[in-house]
């Protein structure tokens, strides 16, 4: 065998073996009702926020960040973003749409497709307004930002803070404003400044990876929880690697 098929089928039988496991697990958690994953109460809130949103008459607020969708942090605006499409269907069938702020016109533009796919998937096209989705200030200004926010968040009919996606130290300017309001917040980034930030406002943090797997927690599917558990897998192999690889490089090195 040549040297260049030997990649090509190492990726291939990698392939194989995940599509293999992913159905193993689907099929095994189709059968059981528990379909348990790892506690986060952040996610828990965020479903009291929709309920509570719904039966006082009021909006959710939603801000999404200000990480383009073209950029090295474009994977957290993306969770984000489908975090929202996940968190707006239930407002939008019940006459209760998430109040939604951004910064950045990629995000604004996705944004609004989300927004408006969710009424429509509730057979409630007419519901959609572009307003619903607020454009603060730019990338480049993030206190600028931060302090249009807040002032949304004072003078709305706002019930709860969600913030998610990619935030600096501006995180603590919006934070404090829904404090004020003594408002429930649930804060879900992967930078690691806004992650100390957000753990010392709220215990409903989302850090880090925790912040991809909304999909999975909220909507709870088989298919969904089976690729979270191989991640998990994947994960340990990648530790045990790691370690083996560093004792036997400690052994020859000695």
């Amino acid at each position: 065998m040549d040297s260049p098929i030997i990649p090509v089928v190492v990726v291939v039988l990698i392939l194989l073996s995940y599509r293999l496991v992913h159905r193993i697990f689907v099929r095994r958690l189709a059968q059981d009702d528990r379909l348990n994953l790892r506690p986060l109460p952040g996610f828990d809130v965020l479903k009291t926020q929709i309920g509570r949103a719904i039966e006082s008459g009021s909006q959710m607020h939603i801000t999404l960040g200000q990480a383009s969708l073209h950029g090295p942090a474009s994977p957290a605006s993306i969770a984000a973003i489908n975090m929202l499409g996940h968190l707006a269907e239930e407002g939008c069938m019940n006459d209760a749409p998430p109040l939604v702020t951004v910064g950045e016109a990629t995000v604004l533009l996705a944004a609004q497709g989300k927004l408006r796919h969710s009424f429509e998937a509730v057979n409630r096209p007419e519901g959609y307004k572009p307003w619903l989705v607020h454009f603060v200030a730019h990338q480049t200004e993030p206190y600028a930002y931060a302090a249009g926010v807040s002032g949304i968040i004072h003078q709305d009919k706002i019930t709860g803070n969600v913030m998610m996606g990619q935030f600096g130290t501006e995180l603590m300017l919006i934070a404090e404003a829904a404090q004020r309001r003594d408002m429930s917040q649930v804060i879900g980034t992967d930078d690691p400044t806004a992650m100390a930030l957000a753990t010392a406002v709220t215990p409903n943090s989302l850090i880090g990876e925790e912040l991809f797997v909304a999909a999975a927690y909220l909507d709870k599917t088989p298919e969904q929880i089976a690729n979270l558990r191989i991640q998990d897998i994947v994960r340990l192999f990648i530790m045990l690697g790691i370690l083996v690889w560093a004792v036997i490089q400690f052994v020859t090195n000695l």
